[in-house]
Formats: C-alpha cells, structure tokens, sequence
C-alpha cells in the first residue's frame, strides 16, 4: 500500500526517520529551496501561503498526488503513538477501523469558537463564511452553526485518510473557501491575521466530519 505522510514546513527541520514521511516545503515559491518537496510544482497556490498557511500544501497534495493513503502533519506536530511517532502501518491500520484520523480537538477557554475567534481574528470573516456555506452548501450550515457554537477545533488541519476522501474534502474546502476570499478585504491586517484561510479552516475540518456519516478517529497530537 502506498501511504504518504506530508510533513509540512517553512524552515529547515529534522524530518521524522521512519518509511513514508514526506518533508514538503509551503510556500516554497516565495523562500529559499530547503531540498524538500515543493509545493510549486503543477497545479499550485504557494504563492498565497501567507493568506493560505498549510493549506498550499494540502492544495499540492489534493492536485498533484497519487496514493492509497495521505496524511498531513507539521515540522513540529505529529500524531504521537505509543514508541513517539505512528508509522504508515500504525496508520494503515487504525485505517482499518475508521475512515480518517484527526487530532484531538482541541478546547480554547472562550465560551464558544465564535467568541474565540472575535477575540484573536475579525468576526466579519467567519460570518462572511456563515454566509457562502449558507448560499453554496446550505445542508452544511446546521452543522457550521454547531461547531462555532461548540468549543472544539482541529489545529493545524491535520489528518490522514485515504485519498480518494482526502480529494472529496478539499474539494469542499477550497470551494468554500474562494468564495469567502472573493468577499474578503485584507487592507489593515497584520501579518498574524492575513493567515485568514488557515484559521477558518481549522474551524471549517469540523463542519466537514460533523456532516458526513463518517468514523473519526481522534489522536493526540504531540509537539517537538
């Protein structure tokens, strides 16, 4: 079986040693060549990785992959197992019971994301993404409505699944998510919130699973 864990990354780092685990470069178009996978290469968006974070990389990944199984972590974030990081066979086979893996949510202290994201982001971007899901997949908007009135949130967009769902994600996502960059002035952000699609779609991974008759599995995710 043929399964690839991205790791992402903007600087050097030491990549995981174990079969399997893919150092890939986001952004890569706009930064020094690191020596790792690019994600500049065909069909591409590295050039707004500072509006997109890891998601150029999860948009390389969906566009010019082909796998039985792909995942994506962090330079410093990687599902943790019982001997540190899970392996692709660790990974196949809790495929085997479910069908994707994600971190556990996690639980900012606010009342509720909504709240959460008012106090470090601009509400006018998460209601503005209210609206596109209500006019471009409106079966979606009662579980939206949910999440943000819920406190829990996927960091980082980490998951493995196999790729045909990987595909069927992303392909939700990013139609969601230019339509809400079509209604998005960024005139006046810092740096920090020009991160925009990142954080919105750490938000948006929960809409996702929460709608579709799926098996998740939740792992701990563990920093180096």
């Amino acid at each position: 079986m043929d399964t690839r864990i991205y790791v992402a990354a903007h600087k050097a780092f030491e990549p995981p040693k174990l079969q399997g685990y893919i150092p890939l470069q986001v952004g890569a178009a706009l930064h020094e060549d690191l020596g790792y996978v690019r994600d500049d290469s065909g069909d591409n968006m590295s050039a707004g990785n500072p509006n997109w974070c890891e998601l150029t990389g999860v948009y390389w990944i969906w566009k010019n992959v082909e796998c039985d199984i792909v995942g994506l972590c962090h330079y410093r974030r990687y599902f943790n197992g019982p001997q540190g990081f899970l392996t692709v066979e660790d990974f196949e086979r809790i495929l085997d019971g479910c069908d994707v893996i994600t971190g556990i949510s996690s639980m900012p202290p606010d009342r509720d994301l909504y709240a959460q994201y008012d106090r470090k982001h601009c509400t006018r971007d998460i209601m503005n993404t209210r609206e596109v899901i209500e006019r471009v997949c409106p079966a979606d908007l009662s579980a939206f409505d949910a999440v943000m009135n819920s406190r829990l949130i996927s960091v980082g967009n980490m998951m493995v699944c196999r790729k045909p769902l990987f595909d069927d994600y992303c392909g939700w996502l990013f139609a969601v998510l230019k339509e809400v960059e079509k209604v998005t002035d960024l005139t006046g952000y810092d740096d920090y919130n020009k991160r925009i699609y990142g954080f919105i779609s750490e938000r948006l991974m929960r809409v996702y699973l929460m709608n579709r008759p799926l098996r998740v599995r939740e792992i701990e995710i563990r920093e180096v």
